[in-house]
């Protein structure tokens, strides 16, 4: 077998296998949402990464087997001031061999290039994709979650990769019991003056712009975390307009008329999507899933509070007004996606849930290539 691996910086040939190669990874896979070509190559393109980055394939007696981007981040520093390497965008058949020869290429461009600390699978920082999934994997995926092969986390720990950080998804059946145990935390920050309002679908860009505002500052001292302008951030989220159904996305209000925090929650319509991705105009109608009893599920997803605000039990607040109005829509299931191990949110479900789903994102540990 000849393994080779092409750098598209220096032969633009390869874009066409780098962006087939999904279609050969998971063919036949009926849970597998592709991700819109278009999308693929605008991340790809991103201006802040243009000299930052080696977009690769590697082939296997000619035939595309994996792909990868290697970046390196001016934001993100290591303790020797020194930047961070991304591996991101990775796809590949089961073939250790082309999957070494991948990792290799982008961990060496990586070290000559001046990167200290290389983590992946991040597709550039937290905002855009990022970590594996490690299962379990008997039950479907929902909506936005990371979705790979089983054997991604086995080829990457082959190579020198080690298990960085780890996160875990929850889900809640008894959803009313649920939101009974957060109720005296809801009625608190009532009576300490705190408003908690639907989001304005009226209103739906300025309501985006509330929550770019309050994430950069409620997300700064997370781990890998770095800003991302406001236009990249309505370009990812503006879509998602459609999804989302104003009584499961809260904001919390505080006395002097600020915004204090948000809670990011819409119905798990991932069949719906997989089903109709890449129809024209096939979104539109998403909104009127649920009536129809397509999904019995919501998911909660994103939630962030202000520093100034925390310790007043918002996020609390906002979970129960989320749960209790997916009650009266009559979802029957809630959860609660993708929460870093150790993160205390003051939301305690453990007594409520159950674990989903288990992720990782890893650093490079093995030895030095030159």
């Amino acid at each position: 077998m000849a393994i080779s691996v092409v750098d598209l910086s220096t032969d633009a040939r390869g874009l066409g296998p780098f962006l087939d190669l999904p279609s050969a990874v998971y063919k036949g896979d009926p849970h597998y949402c592709a991700s819109p070509r278009g999308a693929v190559l605008e991340d790809v393109a991103r201006d802040e990464f243009k000299d930052d980055q080696r977009v690769l394939v590697a082939t296997d007696d000619g035939t595309p087997v994996a792909r990868l981007v290697a970046r390196r981040s001016l934001k993100l520093r290591d303790d020797e001031g020194r930047p961070h390497g991304m591996l991101g965008f990775f796809e590949a058949l089961d073939r250790p061999r082309a999957v070494d020869a991948i990792l290799r290429e982008g961990v060496r461009w990586l070290r000559e290039t001046g990167a200290g600390v290389i983590v992946g699978p991040m597709n550039g920082d937290t905002w855009h994709s990022y970590r594996f999934n490690t299962g379990p994997f008997e039950a479907p995926p929902f909506l936005m979650e990371p979705y790979n092969p089983p054997y991604y986390p086995t080829l990457w720990e082959r190579f020198g990769f080690s298990v960085l950080e780890t996160y875990y998804s929850q889900r809640v059946l008894d959803v009313r019991v649920f939101a009974d145990s957060l109720e005296s935390k809801h009625e608190r920050a009532v009576a300490n003056g705190y408003e908690m309002r639907r989001l304005d679908s009226n209103r739906f860009i300025e309501e985006l712009e509330t929550i770019h505002t309050l994430s950069t500052e409620s997300f700064a001292d997370n781990f890998l975390y770095s800003d991302i302008p406001l236009r990249e951030f309505l370009r990812m989220y503006s879509g998602a307009r459609r999804l989302l159904d104003p009584d499961l996305t809260w904001f919390a209000v505080a006395p002097d008329g600020s915004t204090a925090g948000f809670l990011f929650g819409f119905p798990d319509e991932f069949r719906a999507v997989a089903a109709m991705r890449g129809k024209r105009g096939a979104l539109a109608s998403l909104r009127f899933l649920s009536a129809r009893g397509e999904t019995d599920t919501v998911n909660i997803k994103t939630a962030g509070v202000a520093r100034a605000h925390r310790r007043m039990g918002l996020f609390a607040a906002l979970m129960h007004c989320a749960c209790t109005e997916a009650l009266r829509k009559g979802f029957r299931a809630v959860n609660l996606c993708l929460i870093k191990e150790g993160n205390p949110s003051g939301v305690p479900a453990e007594a409520f849930a159950t674990i989903l789903r288990r992720y990782a994102l890893y650093q490079y540990t093995g030895r030095d290539i030159g």
